[in-house]
């Protein structure tokens, strides 16, 4: 592909508002199965967590085992408004369910005062664009991921890279609970992604209309919050960044959720 000119390619990444509609999600029907289980997810984008507005379709779908070997869930099934991943959990520990990193749609951008801005499209927000200014073609990549626990909690499945976004529970994410910190780190290539903003909304926030909040990456990615309600939350973080070499757009739009199980303290 011939690339356009662009000043600031050479920037590792910036950031954009985690503010957003069309976030993915997984949500399971248990967070805490028994082996030989079968479970059912819900794989959907939405603007809220977790009302699902429209199907996630992928073909990386993966079930990453707690031995770390992975394979596809078990059954697809794909609807108006969601995507149905059917899968039988066949060991102790934890699995991870994904969508893998699935490309989207294109855009174009321009890059003015450290931040990239969508132009040419009906989503876009007014900024005034210099003459000349280099136009970037854009395509969105998103990774959903949600962990699943029969009997004790096991490490090997979260170390599997998906994805160039992660985020990177360093608490273990199916022994969440209110009142005690969850902490993860954000990570691009494997490398700390510092001062972005991650998105956190839940199901009783939606329930009773209420708005999520942002909490910000440190110099080393880390992140952490502390629950005050149990049930469904959805963990979002979004970037743009330079395309991998080869890639057919000039830079992505990285969007990576974590769908946690909160229990009551």
């Amino acid at each position: 592909m011939m690339r356009r000119p662009f000043f600031a390619l050479a920037a590792a990444l910036a950031a954009v508002g985690a503010a957003g509609a069309d976030t993915a999600y997984l949500k399971p029907s248990a967070f805490g199965p028994r082996v030989a289980q079968t479970v059912t997810l819900e794989a959907a984008f939405s603007d809220f967590c977790c009302e699902p507005r429209y199907a996630v379709q992928s073909e990386a779908f993966r079930v990453i085992s707690p031995d770390g070997q992975q394979q596809p869930p078990d059954r697809i099934e794909t609807f108006a408004t969601m995507t149905v991943l059917e899968h039988t959990v066949t060991q102790q520990g934890t699995t991870r369910f994904t969508t893998g990193e699935r490309l989207g749609r294109k855009g174009e951008y321009v890059f003015l005062d450290g931040r990239y801005h969508l132009v040419n499209s009906p989503d876009a927000e007014l900024v005034h664009v210099p003459e000349g200014a280099p136009v970037l073609s854009s395509q969105t990549a998103t990774v959903s991921d949600v962990y699943l626990t029969a009997g004790a909690a096991s490490w090997e499945a979260a170390r599997v890279a998906v994805g160039r976004l992660a985020i990177q529970p360093v608490h273990h994410p199916s022994l969440i609970s209110t009142g005690a910190p969850f902490t993860a780190r954000v990570t691009l290539d494997g490398k700390p992604a510092p001062g972005h903003a991650v998105l956190v909304t839940s199901e009783a926030q939606r329930l009773r209309g209420a708005a999520g909040h942002t909490v910000q990456t440190g110099g080393d990615g880390l992140f952490s919050l502390v629950p005050d309600e149990p049930g469904v939350t959805l963990l979002m973080v979004r970037l743009q960044a330079p395309a991998p070499a080869g890639a057919a757009t000039d830079i992505r739009s990285y969007t990576t959720s974590l769908t946690l199980d909160v229990r009551a303290e």
